[in-house]
């Protein structure tokens, strides 16, 4: 015998089977989904005792409470500071359906009534989520030489564009596999593992235009970068392609640290000789920037500069970027083509990540650095050009060397003279006028009323470890401004990594008369100190403890403590 199918009927509305009613809360760290079960009170804030918690400042420890009775879906205001609104009207007790917009503070809210025969409601990643699960799709595509594409999407106009509008049309446009991040209240980044060219292509044709009208940019791995940080910074390229912006002012190098200052001497000697030269340093620390430096303060500077990402390009066709083809060399070789030494002919050729170049590009390479001639890809002429090499890489190529993966003889060419590009950790005095001129060149793109830097969010700039170096700050910068709602960006529109975690942010903000348990603030002001001395220096508790002025066994007590280790990032 079978049991009568159970059915749940919302007053003034149509009878929907096994109906459950679920919320989806747009953040500025992701989108999160709650279900609101009939009869029992769900309540949103920035900290406990809500029901759902979102340490976002805007929010009020308890903010709104949402319910499902007999008579419908409800939303009140617990007296909150920011106040809840529906559809633009402030309220403090409404009833809600589908369809309205919800915003209590800063957090949209939208209604969803399923049934068990829809598909199961997915949120969005935060910012540093996305960032983490995109390395490791990264990852995987180099392992297993696999395609993958990074999108943003972003309303054309982000008075009226909020996520929430359009985060349904999104998602079916999209696969199970395809990741969602939140980039800002009117933008997102997608991840497309194993997308074809002609995939993406279609999935941004599908999303542009619209109600609200979407544009989108779209990037590939290794083409258009080959780091986390790279793509993010290609995709914002990409996405302005279609405006019309100001010129940037010239590229010129934030120069305060006596570290740099000597790196930049030595460049400024090394402009007007010809020898080679190899630029070390860690991904994002400014590698291209040197080269240009170089190059345009040298005899060459009137020549091409040809820069070329060795990571970026399949190893099969390596050696016909580097040195050219002739038609009919291999397949889709319908005409000859010159490669970046006869382009660069009379400049200067950068080759960025030459570590990853393959064993017979390595040969070829040295070839070419010992006679100067070119041979391209199916053809026998030899071609002179008169090129200087600068090479740039983070690996340690002497152990690479040693394991055999690097030729010694290759490297002696290159090495001629060796420059170590500092990571920005160790050059903390850069951080701010560096930040400041990101936020000048993002206002000036983006049409922004931003203009300054809070003093908070500046400390939390030079507190943190950025091992995506420059090009993270950057990137952070740019979706600040985004974010920001006033003419300052404050830490709230920094990234959870960057401010420190969300915790101690929230007790940071948290009212005077919301002061709470003495024993439990001492706790939290403890723990941030703790998380700022940490993040101060990337990690390294020795020091940390000598900068709190702490014996190193009471930091590591307190750290197991509190459970830093887990909220910690280097």
């Amino acid at each position: 015998m079978t049991r009568p199918m159970d059915r749940t009927t919302l007053k003034g509305g149509d009878t929907v089977l096994h109906a459950r009613t679920t919320l989806v809360l747009y953040h500025r760290d992701g989108a999160m989904v709650a279900q609101l079960d009939k009869g029992r009170p769900l309540v949103v804030g920035r900290s406990a005792p809500a029901d759902v918690e979102i340490p976002d400042p805007g929010l009020s420890r308890q903010h709104a409470r949402f319910t499902w009775d007999d008579h419908g879906i409800w939303v009140e205001d617990l007296q909150s500071t920011n106040g809840t609104r529906k559809n633009g009207e402030r309220v403090s007790h409404a009833r809600i359906a589908p369809g309205d917009e919800i915003a209590i503070g800063p957090v949209m809210v939208t209604v969803h009534v399923i049934s068990s025969i829809d598909e199961e409601l997915r949120g969005f990643d935060g910012h540093d989520r996305f960032v983490a699960a995109l390395g490791d799709e990264i990852v995987r595509a180099r392992t297993f030489g696999r395609p993958l594409a990074l999108l943003m999407v972003r309303a054309a106009s982000a008075k009226d564009g909020h996520v929430s509008r359009w985060a349904s049309r999104l998602r079916m446009a999209l696969r199970p596999v395809d990741r969602v991040g939140i980039y800002g209240p009117a933008a997102v980044l997608v991840s497309l593992p194993e997308a074809t060219p002609e995939a993406v292509h279609a999935v941004a044709d599908q999303l542009s235009g619209g109600d609200p009208p979407l544009v989108c940019g779209a990037v590939s791995f290794p083409a258009d970068g080959s780091s986390v940080e790279e793509l993010i910074a290609a995709l914002q390229v990409a996405t302005r392609a279609g405006r019309a912006p100001e010129p940037a002012d010239p590229v010129a190098m934030v120069v305060k640290n006596p570290a740099m200052k000597e790196v930049m001497a030595t460049v400024k000697r090394l402009a007007h000789s010809t020898v080679a030269v190899l630029i070390h340093g860690e991904t994002g620390t400014g590698k291209e920037v040197v080269a240009r430096a170089i190059h345009d303060g040298g005899p060459r500077r009137k020549q091409p500069l040809r820069c070329i990402n060795c990571a970026a390009i399949p190893g099969m066709l390596i050696e016909s970027v580097l040195f050219g083809h002739e038609q009919g060399a291999f397949t889709g070789a319908d005409k000859s083509a010159r490669g970046i030494f006869e382009q660069a002919d009379g400049g200067t050729v950068l080759l960025d990540e030459i570590g990853e170049l393959a064993a017979p590009a390595q040969a070829a390479l040295l070839r070419v650095l010992e006679t100067k001639r070119v041979t391209r890809v199916g053809g026998e002429k030899e071609i002179e050009v008169d090129v200087r090499v600068l090479a740039a890489t983070h690996r340690d190529l002497e152990t690479m060397v040693a394991a055999g993966r690097f030729r010694q003889d290759l490297l002696y060419r290159l090495n001629t003279v060796a420059l170590h590009i500092p990571p920005l950790r160790e050059r903390v005095d850069e951080i701010r006028p560096l930040a400041e001129r990101f936020l000048k060149e993002a206002r000036r793109q983006a049409g922004s009323d931003v203009r300054t830097i809070d003093p908070r969010a500046v400390a939390a700039l030079e507190s943190y470890g950025w091992p995506g170096n420059v090009r993270e700050l950057r990137n952070v910068i740019d979706r600040a401004v985004v974010l920001a709602e006033g003419q300052a960006i404050t830490p709230a529109d920094l990234t959870e990594r960057v401010r420190g975690g969300a915790r101690s942010l929230a007790a940071e903000a948290e009212p005077a008369d919301e002061l709470g348990d003495y024993k439990e603030h001492v706790r939290r002001y403890e723990a941030e100190l703790i998380l700022r001395a940490l993040h101060k220096h990337n990690g390294n508790q020795t020091e940390a403890a000598r900068s709190l002025n702490l014996p190193l066994r009471t930091l590591v007590h307190k750290i197991q403590t509190y459970g830093i280790k887990k909220k910690f990032e280097r």
